[in-house]
Parts: structure tokens; sequence; C-alpha cells
């Protein structure tokens, strides 16, 4: 008996696959599994979100239930898989499980957060459903602190100071979008940056945060601070499907099939 397909996941890589599984075979049983709504949207435009008042449901291009008919799937949204046991073929949830003949983690990123006192008080605007939870307070603040100067950090940057914010920038690196490319071709923008208002603080390291303050390091070695909501992001590899959760596998990875 068949099983079919489960995928963890339910942005950009598992749409598109599901899309192209289709092509080929329209009867396999597909399930996706994922710990947001699952509504499709277009996250580029998370940096853009501020200037142009949008709200986190304004981002919404197609429910989860219109993709779920449209492509014949079982969806099971708001969902952590908390194991997978790759002998047995079984993912689970903390009430639910599922088998599987084929299984696809499309997980994507999370932010990374600075471990630096005061981390807790961060915002991070990684997904849809991390704006809902902090629009309000985003769109209220006059004053917000950015940390990372590449390509993210720099478009938030420009975002909200469109928006009539205080913008203060932080990167460790001494020109913004380091790791992208030299600073005689990244100058270009990073003067615009700073004629729009942005203040920068490059070659610098953010120390610790608090209500409406932070701190950070010179690379020289001073200390100094200011005052200014804090907000971040930069993406990494998501290991589990929960933060501060994540899941186990009883298998090498690469071997699960």
């Amino acid at each position: 008996m068949s099983r079919g397909i489960v995928i963890i996941g339910s942005g950009f890589a598992a749409r598109q696959l599901v899309k192209n599984i289709r092509k080929q075979d329209a009867t396999v049983a597909l399930t996706l599994i994922a710990a947001d709504s699952m509504d499709e949207y277009n996250k580029p435009d998370l940096s853009h979100v501020i200037s142009q008042a949008q709200r986190a449901d304004d981002l919404t291009r197609q429910s989860a239930g219109e993709f779920a008919e449209q492509f014949n799937l079982r969806l099971f949204p708001h969902t952590w898989i908390t194991d997978i046991d790759a002998d047995a073929h079984v993912v689970k949830s903390q009430d639910k499980q599922w088998q599987f003949d084929k299984l696809v983690l499309a997980t994507g990123a999370s932010a990374f957060v600075p471990p630096v006192a005061g981390r807790e008080l961060m915002l991070t605007l990684n997904s849809q459903q991390e704006y809902r939870a902090c629009e309000t307070q985003l769109r209220d603040a006059q004053r917000v602190l950015i940390v990372g100067g590449g390509l993210i950090g720099s478009e938030l940057a420009m975002d909200f100071c469109r928006a009539g914010k205080a913008v203060t920038l932080i990167d460790n690196a001494a020109s913004i979008l380091a790791s992208l490319m030299p600073p005689e071709v990244s100058s270009r923008l990073q003067h615009r940056l700073t004629d729009m208002g942005v203040h920068l603080l490059l070659k610098s390291q953010l120390a610790g945060s608090g209500e409406n303050r932070y701190r950070y390091s010179r690379h020289a070695g001073s200390r100094s601070s200011g005052r200014g909501g804090c907000g971040h992001r930069r993406d990494r590899p998501t290991p589990g499907n929960r933060a501060g959760a994540p899941c186990r596998v009883d298998h090498q990875p690469w071997r699960l099939r």
C-alpha cells in the first residue's frame, strides 16, 4: 500500500516541489506539514512592508485551503514535527504521526539572533508569521536598530527610513554587503543610506540590549550605547521544525528516503 510523499515545510521550495510532482503524477498522496498557516506569500515583500503600510494579512497571495484544493493535498498547518524515524518511515508531532514512502525536508531558514544579554527583546522578520506577531510594535516604533548589514539588513534600513523612523544599522564588517561584494562596489549604496539618514555602526558588535537601549563594542575595544528598538534578520538553516525544540532523527539525515 502506497503511503505517499510527506513534505515538511510550506515555503517556496515546498510549493515548487508540489507543482512539479503534480505535473508527473496526479494521484500520488501528498501531505504537507508546517508550523505556520501555510498561506502563500512572497518572502522578499517583508523587506518593504513598513514603508508601504502593509499588514501581515495583506501579503497573502493564496490561502492554504485554495492551494490544497488546487493540487489535491492533505495539509497540517500550525504543526511542529518532533520526531523522524527513518527506519519505520514515520514522522511524528506531539499528537499525530504520518507514514511515508518518501520524505522531503523543506523547512527553509530561521533568523540568527546574537547570543547577547537582552536577546529575548529582539524581533526577527523572517516570515509572515513573525511579522504578524510584531507588526504593531514595528509600525509604532520611532527608533529602530537593525543588526546585520547584508542585503536584507540594508533593504530593511532603507524601508524603515522611508517610513520616517530613526534607523541605526550595526555590522561587524567595515562596509555593508561585505560578504557579497568589495567596498568599492557597495560604497554607493553605503553613501545612499547615510544620505537618507541611516546611522551606520560598522566594525562594531552588539553587546546587549534592553528596553529602548542597546550597547555595542567597537573592534578597537571601546564600548558605547544608544537608544532604539532592536530588530534583526539574518538567515541560517533550520535544523528542526520548532524554534528551541529541534526534532529528533533516528537515522543519518542524508540517508532519509
